[in-house]
């Protein structure tokens, strides 16, 4: 073995068909994901109407987030490696660079500004949507903090008063007066709303319009009536208390949150691209440390020290977890969220334990010279049972109930090991062999989940209000987002310099894919 990593010899080089589509598999979980995360209450931006915590869909997120992002990781590390050796350093370089950093830079502009955009327009239609449905049930005042002023009147026609008070004794006026909201206000003095009612601290709903600042309120009271604070010929902002609240206004409703990234950047947040991030950043790693490692000779790369390297990878995962801190109190189930610039050290770290995993993996042996990957999920049969049925449930129940932090975190590490093991045996055990389909489905799913999100939101905003089952609905966003993504793949994308990208250029002549091959073909972001 060289120093570049290059193997010797002219043997045949291998393709791991059934690594290609577990990798294609893991992908594919994460429209499945997302698909999900409508269905339960959270941060997303569609929550459909039959939106709850007793189905399933909050089990499937869990388990699936604990152990999807580790797999494709130790994936990455193991094809990684696999270039490394067969084409070199140089070539490992490049080959990332143009399958992982230029889609990153490319989605930045144009992926992650379609989401923005969908889940901005899913996200007001949901608040227009819950606006009504409270204005249905006689609340006059949640219409008016979501800012839809088309709701007031549905309140008003289900019983609602126009001039309620509150604990503090501010009106629905006061309340669109300190939130600068001319058509509210309109709206609430056209229904006949006393502009002169004063709260508790004698404030009328002019005198909260001018503390805040916003003119465009104090004309609306003054045109219904209110008596004008003003001198003939002076403007608003002349008086000299206009405006004075402003800064506690802004306090209160879009309170100042310190950049946890220390960088001022353009970019903001990178979504569900953060994983090509990583990938930047690990194999920016392995360019430094694996050669490094190679330099010190059979000492730190013979077969029984690389099985004993294998073997930190299990207490380093337990220790990491420790540090996962789940989301507002919650506990972590699985790993933490890290999608800014600098990424979290210990979120990085833990996927970097699996990468390393999958890079030391590649040249593994056994005593017998066997590639330690096929023998690795061998007894997949009693593995995913027993991790699904038995180590799952008991890994939640110990984690949400907080019954035991260190069996919870124990459980977890042996839940989300048992599944990339035991899914390494079953994918070897089925598709160790080349099929066409899978191969196509295995190559498209990089595209599919760089392009996924955009359209999933968009179905999920279209059926969020359609009278079906949530398990139908979830069904019918993955298959037709997947179905569309696919087909676009296989006759737009592919043969385009989109698909040159991603998967590199289509030989002239496609080969027989049932044929020996010895060739080892690109595949999508790990080699």
């Amino acid at each position: 073995m060289s120093a570049t990593g290059l193997e010797s010899g002219s043997a045949p080089s291998r393709r791991w068909h059934d690594l290609d589509a577990l990798r294609g598999f893991a992908m594919l979980l994460g429209i499945g994901l997302h698909a999900a995360l409508a269905f339960i209450p959270s941060f997303w931006p569609v929550q459909d109407r039959t939106v709850s915590t007793d189905g399933w869909f909050d089990e499937f997120l869990a388990g699936v987030h604990a152990f999807r992002m580790p797999l494709f990781f130790l994936l990455s590390g193991f094809f990684t490696a696999m270039l490394w050796r067969r084409r070199g350093l140089a070539a490992l370089v490049s080959h990332r660079a143009r399958r992982v950093a230029l889609p990153l830079l490319v989605g930045l502009v144009t992926i992650i500004p379609a989401m923005d955009w969908v889940s901005e327009r899913a996200a007001e239609r949901g608040i227009a949507d819950y606006a009504t449905a409270a204005a249905e049930k006689g609340d006059i005042w949640l219409p008016i903090w979501l800012g839809q002023h088309d709701a007031i009147a549905v309140s008003v026609a289900n019983g609602a008063d126009v001039d309620e008070r509150s604990e503090t004794r501010d009106t629905p006026l006061h309340l669109a007066a300190f939130l600068d909201q001319p058509e509210a206000t309109k709206s609430l003095l056209d229904l006949g709303a006393d502009y002169r009612l004063r709260n508790k601290d004698d404030a009328d709903p002019l005198t909260v319009a001018i503390w805040i600042g916003s003119d465009s309120v104090a004309d609306q009271l003054v045109a219904a009536g209110a008596v004008d604070r003003r001198d003939v010929g002076e403007q608003w902002s002349d008086l000299g208390w206009f405006g004075s609240g402003a800064e506690f206004r802004q306090m209160i409703l879009e309170p100042t949150v310190e950049d946890d990234t220390g960088l001022e950047s353009w970019i903001d947040q990178f979504h569900h691209l953060w994983f090509l991030w990583f990938l930047c950043w690990m194999v920016a790693g392995f360019v430094v440390v694996a050669p490094a490692v190679e330099s010190l000779g059979q000492s730190i790369t013979s077969v029984r020290v690389q099985r004993r390297l294998l073997w930190l990878a299990f207490p380093l995962t337990l220790l990491l977890q420790y540090r996962m801190e789940g989301v507002a109190g919650e506990p972590a189930f699985g790993p933490d969220t890290s999608t800014g610039l600098r990424p979290a050290l210990h979120v990085i770290l833990y996927y970097a334990v699996f990468f390393g995993y999958g890079a030391v993996l590649y040249g593994a042996r056994t005593d017998d010279g066997e590639p330690l990957v096929d023998r690795l999920g061998r007894h997949w049969m009693l593995v995913l049972p027993a991790t699904v049925l038995l180590v799952f449930p008991l890994a939640l129940v110990t984690t949400n109930e907080w019954a035991d932090r260190d069996a919870g975190v124990v459980l977890q590490a042996v839940f989300c090991w048992g599944m990339v093991f035991g899914l390494i045996g079953l994918f070897r055990r089925l598709l160790a062999k080349p099929r066409a389909w899978v191969r196509w489905l295995s190559d498209s799913s990089y595209w599919m989940y760089l392009a996924h999100l955009p359209l999933v939101i968009l179905a999920q905003d279209l059926t969020r209000s359609w009278d079906l089952p949530a398990t139908a609905k979830f069904l019918m966003v993955c298959w037709t987002v997947t179905a569309v993504l696919f087909v676009a793949y296989r006759w737009v994308v592919r043969p385009s310099p989109i698909g040159w990208m991603l998967n590199g250029r289509l030989p002239r002549k496609v080969p027989d894919p049932n044929a020996p091959t010895s060739a080892v073909a690109p595949a999508p972001t790990g080699g």
